[in-house]
């Protein structure tokens, strides 16, 4: 096997997990962000996201390379080597470094699809308080009851503080 290809790999893969823990760390920092309602500051922590995301996906190119050249190494589909069946083919040093990123990088990524869950349900909840928000302050009523001075019922006109037909 061809140690600077499986050093190659290394390299990508930790640079891939560094991103991973930024992306973790703004996850984190935009769940506060979005309880503070600080819309701007989102706006600002998604492009931050989308870069590191584009990042990743330059470096993921880089990675699939380098398992197609060792897949042709090893004689093995480029489609079907996992981090498993490539800790067969190296050396126990190499092996372990791949078993610390695999555990790794699952656990970071896992960590990130709990907080981005949790961040979904706050965006959801946040719109929905608005939605009924809004939805109150378009049925209210011009006149506070529905009876006229003479005891007739009001036909109830609502006070419309948008100028828009939606």
């Amino acid at each position: 096997m061809n140690n600077r290809l499986i050093n190659d790999l290394m390299d990508v893969l930790s640079q891939e997990s560094k991103i991973y823990e930024d992306i973790l760390e703004i996850s984190k920092n935009k769940t506060d962000v979005i309880v503070k309602g600080k819309v701007s500051e989102l706006e600002s922590i998604t492009n931050l996201e989308q870069s590191l995301i584009f990042k990743i996906g330059k470096l993921e190119e880089s990675r699939e390379n380098i398992v197609s050249e060792i897949s042709d190494a090893i004689g093995i589909n480029p489609s079907e080597i996992t981090m498993s069946e490539l800790e067969k083919h190296v050396d126990e040093n190499q092996a372990e470094r791949l078993r610390d990123y695999k555990k790794h990088m699952s656990s970071i990524i896992e960590e990130i699809r709990d907080i981005n869950e949790i961040n979904s349900k706050l965006i959801k909840n946040s719109i929905d308080f608005i939605d009924f928000s809004i939805n109150i302050l378009t049925s209210i009523n011009a006149q506070g009851n529905n009876y006229s001075k003479e005891g007739q019922i009001n036909d109830g006109k609502k006070k419309n503080y948008f100028d828009i037909k939606l």
